[in-house]
């Protein structure tokens, strides 16, 4: 009963009793629902099976609210068009109603006969993962819309969503208890030894500056120097569920922002996601691996998460909630002044305000310390 064609097989046998018992009406309206339930059960059934589908992506990798361009190539065998297909379950993890689950991804009015018709399509996920996340199933319901038939897509392509990453304006100051002993820092700074020169970018101190390459391109253009050498920073992000499931996407933001910002830096990380602990490799192949881990979490979390026992000699980054879903990072750096009497930062981030913001302006000691100069 829970598609239309059960309640037409119900007045179908109501139509039979009738003709039975009462009046010879009855049959004349069996005979006529039996037909609709023919021609719409059969006709869907043999449109799903008669046409082969294949699913190709422009881009494999996007981040949550980027547009992602879907090709869909539809080959009809039959010697008639097909009309009412639709693609179902590609994007079922982006939808948080119920009732709009059975909304179709994309809608096909008209696929011509004996041919390979192309579509073109752009879907914008909202919600990091991998996509499909479910089964792809090709639907049709035309022409009475009483009963869908269904069938598995093979031929699909997957998408992974990326978190949002936010831009964060200059770098961090982290650089633990220990230094390098020879040669370069394995990061950028400001007080090494000359690495080179680089466009200029939002946060950068005025001081850094180089105003010969500046003059000479017509841009601006800051010198690039090598900083200190550091251990890895342990960042610990509150994966564990249940949760709610804004309140998680939020801080999976917040974390990939911070991520991407010290990646950039070339901190050497050492990201804890629930059970999962990993070391970030250096350049692309590090970024890659960072996306993917986060992407990978699942909607409703990972479970309970216990904190790792860290040293009070390791430089740590805490992702977490409160308890009115507000993002708390806790910044412990025991590089601060020994004399100061905690050498653990927090900053909240409001959800019910602008994430953008807020993570701009993350870096709060850089910032004031490029104002200064």
């Amino acid at each position: 009963m829970k598609e239309p064609v059960g309640w037409f097989v119900l007045a179908t046998a109501v139509s039979v009793i009738v003709g039975l018992y009462l009046a010879p009406i009855g049959w004349t309206l069996a005979a006529s629902l039996a037909s609709v339930i023919a021609v719409g059960m059969v006709w869907p059934a043999v449109a799903v099976r008669a046409v082969n589908c294949r699913v190709t992506c422009g881009n494999a990798q996007i981040h949550e609210g980027d547009r992602c361009e879907l090709h869909l190539a539809v080959r009809n065998r039959l010697p008639l068009p097909v009309w009412g297909l639709a693609v179902e379950g590609f994007l079922d993890r982006t939808r948080e109603q119920s009732d709009q689950a059975a909304t179709p991804t994309v809608a096909l009015a008209f696929v011509h006969a004996w041919a390979i018709s192309n579509y073109r399509f752009s879907v914008q996920p909202e919600l990091r993962g991998r996509y499909p996340d479910g089964d792809a199933i090709l639907t049709c319901s035309f022409p009475f819309g009483i009963w869908t038939a269904k069938r598995k897509l093979q031929d699909v392509a997957s998408v992974t969503v990326w978190p949002r990453v936010f831009s964060i304006a200059g770098q961090t100051a982290m650089t633990g208890r220990r230094n390098a002993e020879s040669g370069e820092g394995n990061r950028t700074g400001r007080t090494g030894d000359f690495v080179g020169v680089r466009e200029y970018r939002r946060g950068d101190c005025v001081r850094q500056v180089n105003w010969v390459a500046t003059a000479r391109s017509g841009e601006l253009v800051v010198t690039e120097r090598s900083g200190p050498e550091c251990p890895s920073v342990e960042v610990i992000v509150d994966v564990a569920g249940p949760s709610n499931r804004d309140q998680l996407a939020d801080r999976i933001r917040v974390a990939a922002s911070v991520l991407a910002n010290l990646h950039q830096s070339a901190v050497p990380l050492r990201v804890h996601l629930g059970q999962r602990r990993f070391h970030v490799k250096r350049g692309w192949e590090g970024w890659l691996q960072m996306m993917d881990a986060l992407a990978d979490v699942p909607e409703g979390g990972l479970g309970d998460q216990r904190s790792p026992n860290l040293s009070r000699q390791q430089t740590s980054i805490t992702i977490a909630s409160d308890h009115r879903g507000d993002i708390v990072v806790c910044v412990a750096d025991p590089s601060v002044n020994p004399r100061l009497m905690s050498r653990h930062s927090h900053q909240v981030i409001r959800r019910d305000h602008d994430l953008a913001s807020q993570l701009f302006a993350f870096w709060t000691e850089v910032r004031d310390a490029n104002l200064v100069a």
